[in-house]
């Protein structure tokens, strides 16, 4: 998009370069949401090829997905915005103009803030509790739905492949719903045979909608028979899982699902208290690192007019967002196991990256190359 700017006052110039931003951020958000959605489609769809899942719930799942994805396309969509406007202003020469007219880059800065403001509520809204209570809606949903596959797999009188590539057979019902008769089951992964049968078998269904089969009366075979080592257990009551329930943290829920509510009650507790901390930082941090985005974003955007080469301070930027992030990943887990204090814990990357980012727009903003003169003279 070519912005041309007549002879138009500050205030009509900050509100024509914070309209374009606002544009772009759409766009943005757009393209970069649709990426990272067509992967978590393709997780999906392998659940649904191993028989986890129903195809009719894809898309379901898929939106249900899309508050955890936001989280991180709008720091992305954000950067890529602020980024092309302020280089097509700098590659047009309208910068020139805008210099020339006594707006320096503090002012046009200034100008974007109420519309930075409001994305960083909305990423604070996201990060905080609309993609917290999506994630335990999608988990909810995921292993429900898993678990209703499992169980229908059981067909009496007919072998069954259960998505992990155990074989199942169960007899005729015996009597009571979901009782069956003539058990057996594969109970082999990888290694020695392993095997199991039983008089009887009853499907259970645990709160967290997991799916067991309750072996009664039965025997264990483990190992081939006449060779050292093979074993014949008899057992009254055996339970094996068809579908496991979801992986939990403290109170049965994912610390990533876990109301922010809950999340500082967990910080009260000795066994619990770290790895709140860190999920609490990890969410506060999103909506915090907003307005450093945008701070990085316009002295990389800068270009010498009618230049026709402007990918290097994109390429700079997706760098230090993907180096920021690997470290963001690094600290939490160094946060939950104790290793570092949990102050400034995850912050030590929005501390790193704002005091770059306010150097860069320093240097930019007094005229002087990004880097100094000692390091231009280091660098090829």
């Amino acid at each position: 998009m070519h912005i041309r700017l007549p002879l138009w006052s500050r205030e009509q110039i900050t509100s024509h370069i914070r309209h374009s931003v606002l544009l772009y951020f759409g766009i943005a958000c757009a393209v970069v949401l649709s990426l990272l959605a067509i992967g978590q489609l393709s997780q999906i769809l392998q659940q649904v090829a191993s028989g986890q899942l129903p195809l009719r719930v894809v898309l379901q799942l898929l939106g249900l997905s899309v508050p955890t994805l936001l989280v991180t396309v709008l720091p992305l969509a954000l950067f890529f915005a602020v980024y092309l406007v302020f280089a097509n202003l700098y590659r047009h020469n309208e910068m020139m103009a805008i210099h020339g007219a006594g707006i320096g880059l503090q002012k046009l800065l200034l100008g974007l803030l109420p519309s930075v403001l409001v994305l960083v509520l909305l990423e604070a809204g996201l990060a905080l509790w609309w993609a917290p209570a999506s994630q335990q809606h999608l988990q909810d949903e995921s292993a429900r739905l898993a678990a209703a596959a499992a169980q229908a797999l059981i067909q009496p009188g007919s072998f069954a492949h259960l998505p992990d590539g155990r074989v199942i057979y169960v007899g005729q019902e015996a009597g009571n719903k979901d009782r069956y008769q003539e058990i057996f089951i594969d109970l082999s992964h990888v290694g020695a045979p392993d095997y199991a049968t039983a008089a009887y078998g009853k499907v259970q269904i645990d709160k967290k909608a997991g799916v067991s089969l309750l072996l009664i009366d039965g025997q264990r075979y483990l190992g081939q028979p006449g060779q050292p080592g093979y074993k014949i257990w008899s057992f009254a009551r055996y339970r094996v899982d068809l579908a496991a329930p979801q992986q939990s943290a403290a109170g049965g829920q994912s610390w990533s699902a876990m109301p922010l509510v809950q999340l500082f009650a967990e910080l009260a507790r000795p066994n619990t208290h770290m790895h709140a901390m860190a999920e609490l930082e990890w969410r506060f941090f999103w909506p915090l690192f907003l307005p450093v985005i945008v701070l990085l974003a316009i002295p990389l955007a800068y270009a010498e007019p009618r230049h026709p080469g402007r990918a290097g301070g994109i390429l700079v930027g997706i760098l230090l967002l993907l180096g920021a992030n690997n470290l963001l990943v690094a600290l939490k887990e160094n946060l939950i196991q104790g290793k570092i204090a949990p102050v400034p814990g995850l912050f030590w990357t929005w501390i790193l990256l704002a005091v770059l980012a306010g150097y860069l727009f320093y240097r930019r903003q007094a005229d002087l190359p990004l880097l100094p003169a000692w390091l231009r003279g280091v660098l090829p």
